[in-house]
């Protein structure tokens, strides 16, 4: 009788774990690396583009046309995106800042909901052993030639799929961040279209079309997942999301406040479930780790993102009033907000001038830099050209756009009287947003003050270096030290247990 009703408890054990892995959903997301919303045809900016697998997808998703990275670079965007906490609630406001705690991430809160949660490629992320390593994926975003296979992404499905465990699982790719190696860009030379805010020049077209050759590779990227994904027929109980990380490293892209930095693709595909659709609702990437939750029947988490679920069941066009976009890198400092139809960007008088060291050093020799170099060469004599190089180079106060009738970002009307009440009531509403996350304006640039107390620590006969690992042995023999204690205690308990 007894073995009757413990061979019943299993079965009902099994039964009831694999309902609970057909009620959840998967999730995959593909994240591409310095692309900027404009590089996809899907997203009609009038340049060209070549991404068919991506434009396809779009049409089977819902599509979010006022999508953004408070942070044009890679580190910020991704723990903005995987914990849902912006800048000020983080401490990272740029590559050079550490978190300023132990936040939990997508891949805490998924485990806690029975989730395996895994991680392909780049993580730019300092908890990333949160989460399974999925081989396969080049890491280093600055590789010459990076490879990609999809062997350990094949391997991490089936085994979620044997141990009968939903997924979340991120493709975190390195196209198409620069050097810009892969593909056949001069097949592109041709092709290019130069976007209405660059000076076009050789080194601009060779970087757009090595942009391009990179993107497409991305799109072949995007295509092999996808097709796993339908082998293994996890499709239909899949929430597959493309999100493009932000611009390219082109002047105003990458580094900057501008929409051809922060604004990004996002689309979500879950067949059966989501009807596709174009919204205009502004989101955000910390949204989307409180999005993922919510769909798989967690409690909301107290972090700065909200779930966009209702926006993506067609129940509403209205999520966030407006996105909150910061640049402070460099020893400069720029906060703005941008809604449905303007944007206000706010740079406060600083002695400081906006540089980017990756573009703006002489000494560097990235096919961008050259461009910027060329950009000012033009300039001399050229006012259109001169016009475009100042608006990288010279920040006005208020900066107040159309975003809808100028996506570029090429018209500032903060001095127009016309606008004059929208930006005062945006400004205030910048002014309260910063008070409420506790945020303020800083011209530090974490990577000179990195240096300057490195300095400080020499001179005082410091080696930051020893420290370091010294640092790192204490904490790998207190680990240690941690084991044996929790082995003695499991001998403890098996004794006690036998007795």
């Amino acid at each position: 009788m007894l073995k009757k009703l413990l061979s019943g408890a299993v079965f009902a054990t099994l039964f009831l774990s694999s309902l609970v892995a057909e009620e959840k959903p998967n999730f995959v997301i593909v994240l591409a690396d310095d692309v900027a919303w404009s590089s996809f045809g899907c997203n009609n900016a009038g340049i060209y583009t070549d991404t068919p697998t991506i434009d396809k997808l779009a049409k089977e998703s819902v599509r979010f046309s006022n999508f953004h990275g408070a942070v044009a670079q890679c580190g910020p965007i991704r723990h903005e995106l995987y914990t849902g906490l912006l800048p000020p609630t983080s401490g990272v406001y740029t590559n050079g800042n550490k978190p300023t705690g132990e936040f939990d991430n997508i891949a805490n809160y998924l485990s806690n909901l029975g989730y395996r949660v895994g991680l392909a490629g780049k993580s730019h992320f300092k908890r990333v052993t949160d989460f399974i390593s999925i081989p396969g994926f080049a890491k280093d975003a600055n590789h010459e030639e990076p490879t990609w296979e999809m062997s350990g992404i094949k391997e991490f499905l089936e085994t979620s799929k044997s141990e009968n465990k939903p997924f979340c699982m991120v493709v975190a790719s390195v196209h198409a961040h620069h050097p810009w190696t892969i593909g056949d860009y001069k097949s592109y030379l041709d092709k290019v279209v130069i976007p209405p805010h660059m000076v076009d020049t050789p080194a601009t077209r060779e970087s757009l079309a090595r942009h391009i050759a990179e993107v497409k590779d991305l799109d072949n990227q995007l295509a092999a997942t996808m097709k796993i994904i339908d082998e293994m027929n996890l499709a239909d109980n899949t929430v597959f999301i493309f999100l493009s990380e932000q611009g390219t490293s082109l002047p105003n892209g990458k580094w900057s406040i501008y929409d051809y930095g922060t604004k990004g693709l996002c689309l979500v595909r879950w067949p059966g479930q989501l009807k596709p659709a174009v919204t205009d609702a502004v989101a955000m990437y910390c949204d989307v780790s409180a999005t993922l939750i919510d769909i798989a029947g967690g409690d909301a988490p107290k972090i700065d993102g909200k779930s966009f679920y209702s926006v993506l069941k067609g129940e509403t066009s209205e999520h966030r009033d407006h996105a909150f976009l910061v640049h402070q890198a460099g020893g400069f400092t720029q906060r703005a907000i941008r809604g449905k139809e303007y944007k206000l960007i706010w740079s406060p008088k600083q002695d400081n001038p906006y540089y980017v060291d990756t573009i703006m050093n002489p000494s560097r020799n990235a096919i961008f830099a050259q461009a910027w170099r060329e950009w000012l060469d033009k300039a001399k004599t050229d006012s259109d050209a001169q016009m475009k190089a100042n608006r990288v180079l010279l920040s006005p106060e208020f900066e107040l756009y159309d975003v809808l009738n100028d996506p570029w970002e090429m018209n500032n009307l903060a001095r127009n009287p016309e606008y004059a009440e929208i930006l005062k009531q945006m400004h205030e509403e910048l002014k309260a947003d910063m008070k409420e996350l506790n945020d303020e304006f800083s011209t530090i640039d974490p990577k000179v003050a990195k240096k300057a107390k490195k300095a400080k620590q020499k001179e005082a006969g410091q080696d930051p270096k020893k420290k370091k690992a010294s640092k790192k042995k204490e904490q790998e023999t207190g680990k240690a030290d941690k084991s044996d204690k929790e082995d003695k205690k499991k001998k403890c308990e098996k004794k006690k247990a036998e007795k």
